[in-house]
């Protein structure tokens, strides 16, 4: 980059991202099309006028009698505005995109710079058939891509919705601060699932099935979860799925739909409504916590909202919405999930959470459940409620916790078999049953008699189970960590 250009760009980049928190016009457009129509501000009308975007003087300029000046276009001596400042020109140039004409621009995110770009030429802003390949050369040749998300993490950082002047609205007020880091994925790399909103309690205003409707035109059978979410970040719930759409939905307003396949053949649909700004396009592949979009206030909405509901389609292909709570409860077991989803008062998640068999889930999810259900951070304590809960309904039906035992669950009480080691070595016996996959295959007999009183030795039923889960890890090897939901 020459040290003029370098120059030209750092001069106006501030000012361009404040057009981008106004308006949503990416600031890598603006500062491409200034250095563009301009000349890197060499020309004669960015000189004479400071007119940096050649806007030509319109009928209501003129009738206003505002200042003007003679310059050879398209035809001979044609009307330029003249402007008091490149900055009077640049925010001339936003309120000239704001027209019904670029309207259809308003439905992409505001670091979409490729987008912007093709829906302002289509608009008819320029008759030049390779407009848009020439802005995008400018933006990647000079990295303006970094100012949008300046722009962006400038307005969270004050609490300012993107785009609020477009209807000649102040700055939305009441908005908490939201920092975001530098990358758009939120979470760890190596992270499988999230919530759709990054937060300790989520908070939702409506639950799904039947309610009174909030509004003329809303339904009285909610399908879906309404999130108290004021223009946060919206994030994809699982690894590797696909953007089905990413549109202007009317009632739903900017709706975006993630669909995730299932190692069983089964898909979830994943949408998210009332968006402000969108982050992917149809097509992309996104991964648990990556930032798809901005919550807002779009469509038929009563105020600042997510509304995220989930369609299952099953292994047949037939289809049904579900209610995101049931959902919700699967990832959080499924990823380790801390998240508590309020509705006055009450968590939602926890009578789904009952439901499911959790025999396949990660270690780490496994530890967790049990952490909660006994306040114990001790695996002795684990087994021991799991020996005390017969007829409790966990796990899966039939006897819960012997399936629980004969599942990769019982993994967990090999951590108790430490408790029964000499100067930190296993016994002879526990390292025999280890090694021994024929008396792995009584650890769900032997907890089972233990707890009708049968048999009441407690290292026995935790050699043997110790035995099962080295011998079940020995033959599954535990490919597959999937939740079954009763």
């Amino acid at each position: 980059m020459s040290d003029n250009r370098k120059a030209f760009f750092e001069r106006y980049a501030a000012a361009a991202i404040e057009e981008q928190k106004r308006y949503g016009i990416p600031a890598s457009v603006t500062l491409a099309q200034m250095a563009v129509e301009s000349g890197y501000g060499e020309s004669s009308l960015a000189k004479q006028d400071n007119n940096y975007f050649g806007i030509k003087a319109s009928k209501s300029w003129l009738n206003a009698g505002k200042p003007w000046s003679y310059h050879h276009d398209d035809h001979y001596n044609d009307k330029f505005c003249t402007f008091a400042s490149p900055l009077e020109s640049l925010e001339y140039h936003s309120k000239v995109l704001m027209a019904n004409r670029y309207k259809a621009c308003f439905q992409y995110s505001s670091d979409d710079h490729y987008h912007w770009i093709s829906g302002i030429k289509a608009g008819g802003y320029a008759t030049d058939p390779g407009y848009v390949a020439k802005i995008e050369k400018v933006i990647k040749d000079y990295g303006l891509e970094r100012f949008d998300k300046q722009a962006i993490a400038e307005a969270y950082q004050q609490g300012i919705q993107i785009g609020y002047a477009r209807n000649g609205e102040s700055p939305v007020s009441g908005v908490k601060s939201q920092p975001i880091p530098e990358t758009t994925v939120l979470l760890p790399e190596n992270s499988r699932y999230s919530f759709p909103i990054q937060a300790e309690v989520m908070t939702v205003t409506s639950p799904f099935g039947h309610r009174t409707a909030p509004k003329a035109g809303a339904s009285t059978e909610h399908m879906g979860l309404d999130i108290r979410a004021q223009y946060q970040p919206v994030l994809a719930t699982e690894d590797k799925g696909r953007v089905l759409s990413a549109r202007n939905e009317g009632k739903g307003g900017n709706v975006i739909r993630v669909e995730y396949e299932r190692s069983d053949g089964s898909k979830y649909q994943t949408a998210y409504m009332h968006l402000s700004q969108f982050n992917v396009h149809e097509g992309d592949v996104v991964n648990a916590g990556q930032q798809i979009g901005v919550s807002g206030n779009t469509g038929n909405s009563t105020g600042p909202h997510l509304h995220f509901s989930v369609k299952r389609i099953s292994t047949d292909g037939k289809a049904a919405m579900i209610d995101p709570s049931h959902y919700l409860a699967e990832i959080a077991v499924r990823g380790g999930i801390n998240t508590k989803v309020d509705y006055k008062g009450n968590d939602l998640l926890a009578q789904h959470k009952a439901t499911m068999s959790i025999g396949d889930t990660p270690m780490m999810a496994q530890s967790q459940y049990l952490s909660e259900l006994t306040q114990s951070q001790e695996p002795k304590d684990w087994l021991s409620f799991l020996m005390s809960q017969e007829g409790s309904g966990i796990g899966q039906s039939g006897d819960p916790i012997g399936a629980l035992i004969g599942s990769v669950f019982s993994g967990l009480l090999l951590m108790a078999a430490q408790l029964d080691m000499d100067d930190g070595q296993l016994t002879d016996t526990n390292a025999q049953l280890l090694a021994s996959r024929t008396t792995s295959e009584k650890a769900p007999e032997v907890v089972m008699r233990s707890r009708t009183g049968v048999a009441d030795d407690y290292s026995q039923v935790i050699q043997s189970s110790s035995a099962y889960f080295e011998a079940g890890m020995q033959n599954e090897k535990i490919q597959d960590n999937t939740v079954s939901i009763k």
